[in-house]
């Protein structure tokens, strides 16, 4: 039995910006949706190339290959995002989220990196089935915080991953589709304002797709919309639902972005994928068809990111006015600025006050918490919670108690242990 798309895609730039960095397309055998970033840099140029460029997988997927078809036409968008930064570097930092899924009948392929997402109604049970590439999901994977404080947290939209960096790795998953299936493609324009429970209740009350979408983009502009406002809603029908045009919104349906004269679009809008990949190929950044990069781990992209966030003017400001209370090459308790993260060698922190009290001499649990790093609102604070980490009282509760100075009647003293410093 072949399923059908029966769908519908609004991209509206909201209530704040000027512009609109989002782009979304839908077919019939492909929906897809991308958040550009970048600011000046170009995000809408981003999100405009990379969904210009997997929109020609808008056609019924191969019966062998599929993933490789799909990760490898990713690459390729990665590549035309990273040519523009070559040819301009004002338009470094320039990047894009890019949530997608390829259907064929039965099965959908699904590549996903950034924090759009992707969500499913099923026999009236809602659920995401994508996980952002965010720092505050890295906390919460890591038992630092809560997803309730999650959706609170001031950082909850600092990216860890996206298109546009020197390396990417998204993530990939197959789902079967079943008859009934309501998905659900956005921009965190609409999950920033508009709660999980609100969305639910516009996909199960909505009569149809164009229902629904009005439905959450009004609700999303109703609360304020701060951000671009996308969403693709895409429903899993058995009977054949007509004649459907693709939809393309967004800066991806731009005339001055889609006509942009990057090496891959041009190729792609004449029809002729072999020529961009001929393109590609010249700019020796190419990879043989079939093979994706593999061995890498998040926090080697995490070290691609940071660079990309720095650059990006808005994470610099974040990073440098942040402190954290961690340890010093020397072995000492000190103050840092930034991040307490260090990915392949490269830093998100630097020092900027070296106590003298050694980190060997807090008992344990300091110990530990200032290996993750203890973090502080403001220097004023750190240099607070500095002081009073080092204070070298003798009933200081965060450090190994003094040792005992022995009996005045006798000319001994006993040695410091590993259960007592000395004063």
């Amino acid at each position: 039995m072949s399923l059908h798309l029966r769908y519908a895609a609004i991209s509206d730039r909201g209530v704040v910006r000027q512009g609109n960095q989002d782009s979304v397309y839908a077919g019939s055998h492909f929906i897809a949706v991308a958040d550009g970033m970048g600011g000046m840099a170009a995000g809408d140029l981003a999100s405009a190339i990379v969904i210009n460029t997997v929109a020609r997988l808008d056609v019924p997927p191969p019966e062998e290959s599929v993933a490789d078809e799909l990760a490898d036409t990713v690459a390729e968008a990665n590549r035309a995002i990273r040519r523009l930064v070559a040819d301009d570097p004002d338009k470094e930092g320039m990047g894009t989220t890019l949530t997608a899924l390829w259907f064929d009948g039965e099965w959908f392929n699904m590549v996903h990196i950034g924090d759009s997402r992707a969500y499913r109604m099923r026999d009236g049970a809602f659920e995401q089935i994508t996980v952002d590439d965010t720092y505050v999901q890295m906390l919460v994977d890591e038992g630092r915080i809560t997803a309730e404080e999650a959706e609170r947290h001031p950082q909850r939209s600092l990216l860890l991953r996206a298109l546009g960096a020197s390396e990417v790795e998204p993530a990939f998953q197959t789902l079967k589709g079943v008859p009934g299936d309501r998905l659900l493609l956005c921009s965190d324009g609409l999950t920033g304002p508009v709660s999980d429970a609100d969305i639910a209740l516009a996909l199960q009350s909505a009569a149809t797709p164009i229902e629904a979408v009005e439905s959450l983009v009004g609700q999303a502009l109703e609360a304020g919309a701060p951000d671009n406002v996308t969403v693709l809603i895409a429903d899993v029908v058995e009977g054949d639902p007509g004649e459907q045009a693709p939809i393309i919104a967004g800066a991806a349906a731009d005339a001055r972005l889609a006509e942009s004269d990057t090496a891959v679009l041009p190729a792609i809008k004449r029809g002729d994928p072999a020529e961009a990949d001929e393109e590609a190929e010249s700019d020796g950044e190419a990879e043989p068809k079939g093979k994706r990069r593999g061995g890498r781990v998040w926090r080697t992209v995490l070290a691609c990111l940071i660079v990309l966030v720095l650059a990006a003017g808005g994470g610099l400001w974040w990073v440098r006015t942040h402190y954290f209370i961690g340890v010093s090459d020397s072995g000492n308790i000190s103050v840092f600025r930034g991040m307490p993260v260090e990915v392949a060698g490269v830093e998100a922190a630097w020092l900027e006050i070296e106590s003298s009290r050694a980190a060997e001499d807090a008992v344990d649990d300091v110990q530990d918490d200032l290996d993750e790093g203890i973090t502080a609102d403001s220097i004023e604070d750190a240099e607070s919670e500095l002081a009073e980490l080092t204070d070298a009282a003798a009933t200081n509760e965060h450090l190994v108690p003094l040792c005992s100075s022995g009996d005045s009647s006798t000319d001994t003293q006993p040695a410091a242990t590993a259960d007592c410093r000395e004063s």
